[in-house]
């Protein structure tokens, strides 16, 4: 799905992801949110197979005021915040300012969060014509992670496996697998309980996560909005983004093993003494026994002698323009065209965070720095990993080092995208069709400051251009008052990713001839309304052809990325969904959706490790058959709301979960015999969750007190997990057990 902020797309330009951690607080301004589900009309030039969402935070739709807040929860949870609005004012000046703080220690251990938000817009409207509004939002934030899939038998307490650790996962609480020990007066989730984090490490009493994300992403945009007259109106956004941040790791290594060879006896990473180690520490247990060489430069740490935790940087500059005109032809007749422009690049590259104790950073991966020869283990032999520029830090996460400070390697991607749409639109009497095309063009060029000399040929690669475009059309019939009947189908032709063009990680040995994915779609549906009851239903039918797919594994500790082209997929299913106002106070929702989704082809990846070295390529996958997995493909909703005269709410839900299937991890799929098995389907599960709201008015303002309790009855479940034979032996997550939060907000 196409994700929009006041009409401006935030999926990212090289991946086509939504990072939802930079835009925290963005619920706090928003004044209303468009879904627009399926193949149904969209008027933009993207490749939305899933619909899009529009999220507004217009300010002259603002009432003069604010609201304060203030929330706790679980896990040393705390969020307060400040929305502060002047309304229109007679001048026809409006602005609004909204900001918020938020802490907590995780849920799991080790995954603290420590962001801030803020929003601030400034409208001016010109007659009753003309509207200029100025927006900047931007959420700096930073927290802790648990990245490593562990498998999930490390999870539970229990020696069971095969289906008996089916049984166990199926019947458990999570409150059976939730105790925790001492340490130091720090309260730790050892392995074998849900909280337990095999990426963090304790130092000096408090967790040290080696995987934490930080970024900063702040977006300006200029919307101007034209009321031509009443049947003509334009809309034109120009904006700005700058994504500043990444995620950290290790890097390096002891003996052959990272961090997540050294283990307390907790399972935690013992940083401390990885620390002692690359300080000369002598006899640490499991450690080699004669600590690290001191070289006369101090102590050198190195690809294959020493760890130190890195951040691998993915920033971006981005800067676009799109602009839209709306025009009534008729009463029967509207048509909308616009263009959509876009310039992006993004920067990739690694810096150091922490040396753990030793003095530098010997990074030997920079061809334009090699003024560095360093026997740095202290063999009296040097070879081609200790010849190179030594780096240091100076320890913060956000910050960008100079060339001198980047390790391992240091690219950008270019992106440019050029898009045009248009639409027509009939409706009489009970009927409305619609006509929707749109065509861009995607550029992709990457430049490469460490694997080419700088200035060099291959320094900055070709420029590969990808045409890609959508033809969708539909109709809409209203029976009559009270019943519709729809049917909408399209065609996509959609830019492969940047990596597709680039697997390989070079400048030289590129895909210049990458194929577009391909999606053809049909949905019909019909809808009822009578009284207090509105019901609806539909069914689908989309073929993917040509899809990306870019799931990552872990070997020994390393993490592998692999690049997965030319998948084929079906995808099919019935969605329903009502909504009754069963009397003045109660209303009850509901909603089931039956899925088939399954690949549909074997394919061939290319593999590479973290430092985006190739490790093979050209490796045939074994998919065909396999069930699409990521999300359960049988789900049901129903739940119940009941208001009381007097602001009291009360709110239940009840979501079922069955037929997920785990992802199919590719490095599992190369061997012809693995194609006659199918991917694992994970325990179907059942979640209650609560709330509990009460609204009233204390000396003139309007107060409202909301608690929430998810997973009530602390339900065990699978979340997500790569496949494997048996659910034991599958590295992947359990949901959280039972979570709650309680806040209170004074509008004013």
């Amino acid at each position: 799905a196409a994700v929009l902020i006041n009409g401006i797309p935030v999926n990212d330009m090289e991946n086509g992801w939504v990072y939802w951690s930079n835009w925290a607080g963005l619920s706090d301004v928003t004044r209303t949110m468009q879904i627009q589900r399926g193949l149904g009309a969209s008027k933009l030039a993207i490749s939305s197979v899933g619909g899009t969402v529009n999220i507004v935070t217009r300010t002259t739709d603002q009432n003069r005021g604010g609201s304060a807040f203030a929330t706790v929860g679980n896990d040393g949870f705390l969020k307060a915040g400040l929305t502060l609005s002047t309304g229109r004012m007679d001048n026809g000046f409006a602005a609004t300012f909204s900001g918020s703080r938020t802490v907590g220690d995780g849920y799991i251990n080790g995954t603290y969060i420590d962001a801030w938000s803020y929003f601030a817009s400034i409208a001016k409207e010109f007659g009753n014509n003309h509207q200029l509004v100025f927006t900047a939002i931007g959420a700096p934030q930073k927290h802790g992670q648990r990245t490593f899939r562990e498998d999930l038998s490390t999870y539970l307490s229990t020696s069971a496996t095969g289906a008996a650790f089916a049984d166990i996962v199926r019947n458990s609480k999570v409150s059976d697998f939730d105790n925790s020990v001492d340490v130091g007066g720090l309260s730790v989730a050892p392995r074998g309980t849900i909280r337990y984090n095999g990426d963090a490490g304790i130092v000096d009493g408090e967790f040290y996560n080696m995987r934490e994300n930080f970024y900063h992403k702040p977006q300006m945009a200029l919307n101007h909005y034209w009321t031509i007259n009443e049947d003509m109106f334009v809309s034109t956004s120009a904006y700005l983004s700058f994504g500043r941040g990444g995620g950290t790791g290790d890097r390096g290594s002891i003996n052959g093993r990272g961090p997540w060879g050294y283990r307390d006896e907790n399972g935690y990473q013992r940083i401390s003494d990885i620390q002692a180690w690359n300080q000369g520490g002598q006899n640490i247990d499991g450690f080699p026994s004669a600590g690290k060489f001191q070289t006369s430069q101090g102590f050198i740490s190195g690809e294959r002698d020493g760890i130190i935790k890195r951040a691998s940087m993915n920033e971006h500059n981005w800067q676009g323009i799109l602009s839209k005109i709306d025009y009534d032809l008729s009463d029967e007749v509207s048509v909308t065209g616009g263009v959509d422009l876009r310039s992006y690049e993004g920067l990739h590259y690694r810096k150091v965070v922490d040396l753990l104790g030793t003095a530098a950073w010997l990074d030997a991966r920079d061809v334009n720095d090699q003024s560095n020869v360093i026997d740095i283990n202290g063999d009296g032999d040097t070879f081609d990993r200790e010849e190179g520029k030594l780096v240091t830090t100076d320890g913060k996460l956000f910050g960008n080092p100079g060339q001198e400070g980047k390790i391992h390697y240091d690219n950008d991607g270019r992106v440019g995208w050029q898009g045009a749409f248009a639409e027509i639109e009939h409706s009489k009497g009970k009927w409305t069709t619609f006509f929707n095309a749109s065509v861009s063009n995607t550029s992709f060029q990457r430049v490469d400051r460490f694997n080419y000399e700088i200035g060099s040929e291959n320094e900055v690669s070709e420029k590969f251009n990808f045409l890609g475009y959508n033809l969708r059309t539909g109709f809409n019939l209203n029976i009559n008052e009270y019943m519709n009947f729809f049917v909408n189908t399209g065609y996509y032709s959609k830019a492969p990713i940047f990596d597709d063009v680039f697997p390989r990680f070079n400048n030289v040995d590129v895909n210049g001839d990458a194929t577009n994915e391909k999606v053809i779609g049909l949905e019909a549906g019909y809808g009822v309304r009578t009284g207090n009851v509105a019901v609806n239903i539909n069914g689908y039918y989309t073929q993917w052809k040509d899809k990306s797919f870019n799931p990552t594994s872990f070997v020994d500790g390393m993490l592998i990325f692999a690049n997965v082209t030319g998948l084929d997929a079906i995808h099919k299913g019935i969605e329903l969904e009502f909504d009754a106002q069963v009397t003045g106070g109660l209303s009850i929702q509901g909603s089931a959706s039956f899925n088939d989704w399954k690949w549909r082809n074997n394919v061939t990846a290319v593999f590479s490790d973290e430092d985006q070295n190739i490790i093979s390529s050209g490796t045939t996958i074994f998919a065909d058959g396999l069930r699409v997995g990521a999300a359960p493909q049988t789900q049901m909703y129903i739940g119940a709301d009941y208001r009381f005269n007097f602001g009291l709410g009360v709110d239940l839900g009840y979501r079922y979960n069955a037929d997920h299937y785990a992802n199919f991890d590719p490095l599992d799929r190369t061997d012809a015999n693995s194609a006659t098995r199918q991917a694992l389907r994970l325990p179907s599960y059942g979640v209650l969750d609560a709330g509990l709201s009460y609204t009233t008015e204390i000396s003139g303002y309007r107060v409202r007190l909301r608690g929430n309790m998810n997973n009530v009855l602390d339900k065990l479940f699978v979340m997500e997990a790569n496949d494997a034979p048996t659910l034991d032996q599958a590295g992947g997550f359990f949901g959280f057990g039972r979570t709650w939060n309680t806040g209170l907000k004074v509008y004013f």
